[in-house]
């Protein structure tokens, strides 16, 4: 056998046994998530942290805690332990000035301070705005956010407090809103921007905007979630 056919006959091996060799992986690119998807995610997310802090800002149209419209809703701080226990403060505004108001919700129960005397009293369902509804794990905000949210678009990414969050925008029907703030808002479809983490998908932040009928301006309610999984302490402030 020639030189030459020697050379050509190892050429032709050499590359039959790269060919045989092992197959390059197949990398499959991670389907990026629907607006929907990401936000039944942050529902779920948020609803299995075993307590977190909220903070709300009511701005615009005045809400009122009361049929007698004395009191204003301007702020509430608040902590949520799971299943079902509640800290609240709400800070009010009247003619005569500034007041506070804390509550607590604990096994279906609420208590609340007297704005005037700040003696603790035992509540009647419905006789005031309990917290506790905000995260009602049948129709509060994180079963909201699994499949109450309409026409959800993504509206980007962005930092908050050095954190990256997903922005989504979307409506919540009149009626669903109402039913977890006590009638205070949801006399029309509510705007809501909801900003998720990216990392956690917990919630960071949700923004609620009310064009109630015939209200010269809408009312704006801010919430900042915080704290998520820290130790809450919640117990009966009196017996009842």
């Amino acid at each position: 056998m020639s030189q030459w056919l020697r050379a050509a006959l190892s050429a032709i091996m050499a590359m039959i046994v790269v060919g045989c060799g092992p197959a390059a992986p197949v990398v499959t690119p991670t389907p990026t998530p629907t607006p929907a998807e990401i936000s039944a995610r942050a529902g779920q997310a948020t609803s299995a942290a075993q307590s977190l802090a909220f903070s709300i800002t009511v701005t615009g149209q005045p809400v009122y805690t009361d049929p007698s419209r004395v009191f204003v809703i301007t702020a509430i701080d608040g902590a949520l332990r799971r299943p079902d226990g509640v800290l609240a403060t709400l800070k009010l505004r009247s003619a005569a000035g500034l007041a506070e108001v804390r509550t607590v919700s604990l096994a279906g129960k609420q208590y609340a301070t007297n704005p005037l005397t700040r003696a603790w009293q035992c509540l009647t369902p419905g006789q005031a705005f309990d917290a506790a509804v905000l995260f009602d794990p049948q129709k509060g905000i994180e079963r909201l956010l699994q499949d109450g949210i309409e026409n959800i678009t993504l509206v980007g990414e962005e930092t908050l407090d050095d954190r990256l969050t997903y922005h989504l925008r979307g409506t919540i029907p009149g009626a669903r809103m109402a039913d977890i703030s006590g009638g205070l808002i949801g006399a029309a479809p509510v705007t809501a921007d909801i900003w998720a983490d990216r990392e956690t998908l917990r919630l960071a932040k949700i923004v609620l905007v009310d064009q109630a009928p015939n209200a010269p301006e809408p009312t704006t309610w801010t919430l900042v979630f915080s704290a998520y999984d820290q130790p809450v302490d919640v117990r009966p402030p009196i017996e009842c």
